[in-house]
């Protein structure tokens, strides 16, 4: 997955000052469940690199279409069926089993349930989805993340990540919230202070210079 993730961005960029470890109110050993808006294929790889590789932490994340990307599981993936009760049944007991042997689990969750457009905004969450997950694991802090795929001038696009402030539990302004700073995030200029996650595929401009050639193409100048 860092290897794809290499390949696809020019970099992975975290928009804030303080970097991801720093981030003021999110607990070191307790559980917490990420949200973020679903845009862009590679949400879940973008952080997932950020949990494993900029946090240290590990994660989970329930997968509605787990049988045909199994492998998935290696890296903390679950499956939650719609039409198996008992799957899910089973998939909300072992995560609670993953926050408690292991409490700095981060779950990754997407509360508008499916892959869309940006163009689309923010889709509505499921209503009270958020409360009951709130009740399957009352001890986890909440974050909101908005993710956006741009480009800076560079050939292969930037994956930003903009963090919110973590809050104790649901207070059904979920959607809200993660839409105002979706919406920070694309209004959010390059020059804006940041941290580089991951440097990826450089553009050509880069890495090439021709400029030793200069004089052999300078005879295609016309004099003045």
């Amino acid at each position: 997955m860092r290897y794809e993730l290499r390949s696809t961005f020019r970099r992975i960029a975290w928009m804030d000052e303080t970097p991801p470890k720093a981030t003021e109110g999110l607990p070191d050993t307790s559980p917490v469940i990420l949200y973020a808006n679903h845009h862009h294929f590679y949400d879940g790889h973008l952080l997932w690199y950020l949990l494993r590789h900029a946090l240290g932490r590990p994660g989970t994340i329930w997968m509605e279409e787990w049988d045909r990307y199994p492998f998935f599981a290696a890296v903390g993936a679950q499956p939650f069926p719609t039409d198996d009760s008992r799957r899910r049944a089973a998939t909300i007991r072992r995560t609670a089993r993953r926050f408690r042997e292991a409490p700095r689990t981060v779950m990754v969750y997407f509360p508008e349930g499916e892959l869309h457009t940006p163009a689309e905004g923010i889709h509505p969450f499921p209503e009270g989805a958020a409360q009951r997950l709130a009740r399957f694991y009352p001890e986890a802090t909440w974050w909101p993340i908005a993710i956006d795929v741009t480009f800076w001038g560079d050939k292969h696009p930037t994956a930003c990540l903009l963090p919110g402030t973590p809050h104790s539990a649901p207070d059904g302004n979920e959607r809200d919230r993660l839409t105002r700073l979706w919406h920070t995030l694309r209004e959010t200029l390059p020059e804006a202070p940041h941290h580089v996650l991951l440097n990826g595929r450089p553009s050509p401009t880069d890495v090439w210079d021709f400029s030793r050639f200069a004089s052999l193409f300078a005879r295609y100048l016309k004099p003045l």
